[in-house]
């Protein structure tokens, strides 16, 4: 099959900022205590603040003379309000209304532009959400896997990383690409495994719950000899003499008691507004990857290891297994691998190819489906989608 043809920027239409109106993660939440903490997404300036075992996220800036309200104080414990480290403006963490201008006395008048914009915020699995956008939020648990927000039946252990570069190039990496067998090939988990399926052609399909697409790869060869180079993989890559464990195959349904339970049909699926779920054929374990933007240069991957609860000696044993292994193995050497190379793209013109079939269907999907406010006009998807080819296998 020929390569598809040279195109402009084809992830162009995707907005570089990130997609809105979604939940993102925004803290760990240990990492909010008394002070009141700076965050930033999708290009936004946001304070976090507890009072009261409560927390409440405001745009971090002061209308009066635009100071910073993380540098502030919640100087009236229970009264759910933060005060300006400049002058004491003291804004309500619900509404973002200025309630009092604690330098000019009790009866100073309060114009009613005096107000800064509040987000929605929950907490779940350990880190601080916040809704981003221009509509009423949709519940939490609407944009989160359940493998995530039903703590009752999984587990999770999550940490994160900063990505120098755009989000999209971030989740394009994880949209089922197939660099994994390549790239990864001398991580700490494939170094002495032999190199899985090269898959020959890859397909996606629409989750059953519309919000994302599963990924299969299909066919494939272990290894080949190529024309005027020889076999790959090479001679010197002797070393890789354990049996596979399983990588390289899709999940099965009927042998899997997690799918049948969750109603899970892929190993590997990608979901609005940026996450990727990549798990065992079996079902039990997904590490789901969200890629949030902070900015168009910088981005934060939260990563979730996500354990079917089998008892609590097998979450003690799941415990066990992420700190002394995963957690350097994959989360970090393994990870590691893909930031290198991913924060050294330089976005342009593609040359795309049948190993980008999961990144092209994976583009269309966010610009068709990703959430709009129910009053937002509706806007013109075909010229959009005029900048992404679609690659056939």
């Amino acid at each position: 099959m020929a390569d598809h043809p040279l195109t402009p920027d084809a992830g162009a239409a995707v907005p570089r900022l990130g997609v809105r109106n979604y939940w993102y993660p925004a803290l760990a939440a240990w990492r909010l205590g008394r002070r009141p903490k700076a965050v930033k997404l999708l290009n936004e300036e946001i304070v976090l603040f507890r009072d009261g075992g409560k927390i409440h996220a405001l745009h971090d800036r002061c209308p009066h003379r635009g100071a910073k309200l993380s540098l502030g104080k919640c100087l009236y414990p229970g009264s759910g309000t933060i005060s300006c480290a400049y002058h004491g403006w003291t804004f309500n963490g619900d509404t973002g209304r200025c309630i009092a201008k604690l330098m000019e006395g009790p009866d100073a008048p309060i114009p009613s532009k005096a107000l800064v914009k509040s987000y929605p915020v929950r907490e779940c699995a350990g880190v601080i959400w916040v809704f981003v956008g221009e509509m009423d939020p949709v519940p939490l648990e609407e944009d989160l896997p359940e493998y995530l927000w039903n703590q009752k039946e999984w587990h999770s252990i999550s940490n994160w990383r900063t990505y120098h570069c755009n989000w999209r190039l971030l989740i394009d990496n994880l949209s089922h690409d197939q660099h994994a067998p390549y790239l990864h090939r001398t991580s700490p988990e494939l170094l002495f495994q032999p190199i899985f399926k090269h898959a020959t052609r890859n397909s996606t399909a629409v989750l059953d719950d519309g919000k994302g697409l599963g990924h299969v790869a299909h066919d494939g060869i272990t290894s080949a000899d190529y024309p005027g180079l020889g076999h790959f993989p090479p001679p010197q890559e002797w070393y890789r003499v354990m049996k596979p464990t399983g990588r390289g195959k899709e999940l099965d349904p009927s042998s899997s008691p997690a799918a049948a339970k969750y109603g899970i049909k892929f190993r590997h699926m990608t979901r609005l507004p940026s996450v990727a779920l990549i798990g065992r054929p079996s079902g039990d374990f997904f590490t789901c990857r969200w890629v949030t933007p902070i900015d168009e240069n910088v981005t934060v991957l939260y990563s979730f290891n996500l354990f079917r609860r089998r008892g609590w000696l097998r979450v003690l044993a799941d415990r066990v297994l992420w700190f002394f292994w995963m957690s350097w193995a994959h989360d970090w050497l393994f990870s590691d691998q893909d930031k290198r190379v991913v924060e050294s793209i330089k976005p342009g013109p593609e040359l795309l190819s049948r190993t980008d079939i999961g990144v092209t269907a994976w583009r269309r999907f966010t610009i068709k489906n990703a959430r709009r406010p129910p009053d937002a006009e509706e806007s013109d998807i075909s010229a959009s989608e005029e900048k992404i080819v679609e690659t056939k296998g």
